[in-house]
């Protein structure tokens, strides 16, 4: 379990190691508030947006091509010139970064920076909204430090990414996995299964199948409510500490141990959830 947001911070930063590949573009739209990108990216390609500071919002592109539009916001003592972006194209995947220090590189994996915020109040009070439309197909993975991620409609996988910010997926077509430290989890889908994790915050998810994979929820501080399809097939899991569990759905309890389990339906995958302090609600 992470224990301070330091190590949150650490952690998140250490998934955007990477070597630049050739096809990268660096330091774009260093000069003014606001930098565009648009580009094709063909069904069954992946798309990788990259962030510290800010939130990023995720719908629909109804041509076949990504729009993004960056618009920094300056607080007290901030320099727009400090963050800069790069592309990097490889074949049908694309990743872009928004990157606050001179020596960040940009790759298949994301950003790395030996200092994120080199730079003092020049950097830190510099952040970047990313609107984005994904084409249909079109994996998307968000993943920033400071700032809610939300994606809408989306016609494929979505994974978000979080440390200080709320995860909110509604009406997408695809399995979705939600991670924050300090923020809720919200998803509604349409079909796909479904895993969400925070530390401090509740999870709400409701889903349209269960998809083909597990579906695992967990929180700290926080309940969990899930509302299942129609016809729910798994194999469920529920603990809490200081909590309640209520399910409509028969199973197993230990109420002394604030546990219940059993097969829902022809089981199979598995859909666990546990949370310290708060209510479990399977519907």
């Amino acid at each position: 379990m992470i224990r301070t947001i330091r190590h949150a911070v650490s952690a998140a930063c250490a998934l955007f190691i990477a070597a630049t590949p050739l096809l990268a573009q660096q330091n774009l739209g260093r000069d003014g508030t606001t930098w565009k990108w648009d580009g094709a990216l063909a069904s069954g390609g992946s798309f990788r947006l990259y962030s510290i500071n800010g939130a990023m919002h995720f719908t629909p592109s109804t041509d076949g091509s990504v729009h993004l539009s960056a618009v920094k916001q300056i607080h007290s003592g901030g320099d727009p010139s400090t963050v800069h972006y790069a592309v990097v194209r490889d074949g049908n995947s694309l990743v872009i970064c928004a990157m606050w220090n001179d020596d960040a590189t940009c790759g298949a994996d994301g950003m790395h920076s030996q200092d994120t915020y080199r730079g003092g109040d020049r950097r830190r009070n510099v952040a970047v909204e990313f609107t984005v439309q994904v084409p249909a197909g079109v994996q998307l993975a968000a993943n920033t430090v400071n700032g809610d991620v939300s994606a809408e409609r989306l016609t494929s996988d979505v994974r978000a990414r979080t440390v200080n910010g709320a995860v909110r997926v509604t009406g997408v077509t695809g399995d979705v996995n939600g991670r924050s430290v300090n923020g809720d989890v919200s998803v509604d889908t349409r079909s796909g299964a479904v895993s969400g994790e925070t530390v401090n915050g509740s999870i709400d998810v409701t889903m349209g199948s269960d998809g083909k994979g597990d579906m695992r929820f967990r929180t700290t501080n926080g309940s969990i409510t899930i509302n299942g399809p129609t016809a729910l097939n798994a194999a469920v899991s529920l603990n809490t500490v200081n909590g309640s569990i209520d399910s409509r759905y028969s199973l197993n309890f230990d109420r002394r141990r604030r546990h219940a389990e059993g097969t829902v339906g022809r089981g199979g995958r598995q859909l666990s959830a546990s949370t310290v302090n708060g209510s479990i609600t399977l519907h």
